[in-house]
């Protein structure tokens, strides 16, 4: 899901240091506040599927459970284990988890080790952040016969809201079932939920339908008793497989989709008619659309929407044999068009953050030239001033593998892939 920061900060001069660029004051440092190269006990191999940061703590999730570090000094608070099959058996695995988290709660999906994957989630827990227990927990109910290897899931309100194999039920967060929604309310037998993202006290489904090849249903459903309150079909772009739109954002409304550079980011207005269409391709180059899948399908988008503006890098071009570039480009949601494309070095490559008072918070991957290192980018021009100096060299390619949160004076991050493959995942603080 899109973070969206708010926080204000100075104008910073350039100069040149160690192949980075040192800033006249600010609020980041160049230091690394902390990080941790920790995975949970029986995890097999060295990944995260995701993780969660809240104004205190920050989590990472891995297949073989959950690590809570303080927000502020990286000090471990607790670790837990998926918690057992349902109906007893063997060692289970997490694989899925809430994009967010509310109310202190968060959401795991976990099934059997299949030796070291999940082939088939079978059940829940939500976990309070406070204690690292799970508070409550139940089996998955599947909207097909097969189920699914994961979960989407979102927290709002009092309500833990779950997608697991096409339907969707909603429980309080004590683990016991409230409702669950009917995929033909999208109006047709073969339709089933695609995807789910919390909005303000409303969850925001995606239903496909089989049925319909060039349609996908977006509904406003109530996460009290899974009432549909607003639905309405929505003509995608042509010769894209509806299959692989998923919710960007969700107020406002935009979609994401496609492969093999046949892409498009869609926005819709109010009544989710498309206001606009952004094709991946463009006089910009291909935007990078190269991480919208997966077990955590909403933790690696490295894109930024405020309510007029959609900030997203494209993929990267080759300078010469061993560096790469690419540019970081904003469109004007109501109409599509390009407002500003920059770069954040002739020979680096950046992702962006999320929104700051108007402006962008982006961070380059580095190289052993210039370390990674964080820049603002103007609203209006993304004119692109460093924030402080470059971080260390160890960072090097860890902002795009990574979900990146800005909280208006650090930056967090939580090493989802393994990119390169050389690099051990971390969770890191950054002033």
């Amino acid at each position: 899901m899109v973070v969206i920061g708010v926080a204000g900060y100075a104008v910073f001069g350039r100069s040149s240091s160690d192949g980075g660029t040192t800033a006249s004051g600010g609020p980041l440092k160049g230091k690394v506040l902390w990080q941790s190269q920790d995975l949970p006990q029986n995890t097999l191999g060295p990944s995260f599927i995701g993780g969660w940061h809240t104004a205190d703590m920050t989590v990472t999730v891995a297949p073989g459970g959950l690590v809570a570090y303080d927000a502020r000094t990286g000090q471990r608070r607790w670790q837990m284990s998926p918690p057992p099959l349902p109906g007893g058996g063997g060692r289970s695995l997490i694989c899925g988890l809430s994009t967010e988290t509310a109310g202190n709660v968060g959401v795991i999906g976990f099934g059997a080790d299949g030796g070291g994957t999940v082939t088939k989630c079978e059940g829940f827990a939500l976990v309070d952040l406070a204690t690292g227990r799970a508070r409550g927990q139940g089996t998955l109910q599947s909207g097909t016969s097969s189920g699914s290897n994961t979960i989407t899931a979102e927290v709002i309100g009092g309500t833990a809201v779950i997608e697991y194999g096409g339907g969707l039920t909603g429980y309080d967060l004590s683990g016991h079932q409230r409702w669950r929604l009917d995929p033909k309310a999208a109006g047709s037998d073969d339709c089933f939920v695609n995807d789910l993202l919390g909005g303000a006290n409303t969850a925001m489904v995606l239903f496909d339908c089989l049925s319909s090849n060039d349609t996908v249903t977006v509904a406003k459903v109530s996460p009290d008793n899974g009432t549909v309150t607003k639905k309405a079909p929505v003509t995608l772009p042509s010769g894209i497989d509806n299959a692989t739109f998923r919710l960007l954002s969700t107020q406002p409304v935009v979609l994401d989709g496609g492969s093999s550079d046949n892409g498009a980011f869609v926005s819709l207005d109010d009544a989710f008619r498309v206001k606009a269409t952004i094709p991946q391709k463009g006089a910009w180059g291909s935007l990078d659309m190269t991480s919208y899948s997966g077990l955590a399908s909403h933790m690696l988008i490295h894109a930024a929407v405020s309510s007029d503006t959609l900030v997203v890098g494209t993929e990267e071009t080759r300078v010469n044999s061993l560096r790469d570039t690419n540019k970081i480009v904003a469109f004007d949601l109501a109409t599509g068009r390009q407002r500003w494309a920059t770069s954040l070095g002739p020979k680096v490559t950046g992702v962006p953050v999320a929104f700051a008072g108007g402006a962008v918070i982006a961070m380059s991957n580095g190289t052993y030239e210039h370390p990674p290192q964080v820049f603002k980018l103007g609203g209006a021009d993304g004119k692109a001033t460093a924030m402080g100096p470059a971080y260390s060299r160890d960072l090097i390619a860890r902002p795009r593998a990574s979900r990146l949160y800005w909280d208006g004076s650090h930056l967090f991050g939580i090493s989802i892939t393994t990119v390169p493959s050389q690099h051990t995942p971390s969770v890191f603080a950054l002033g």
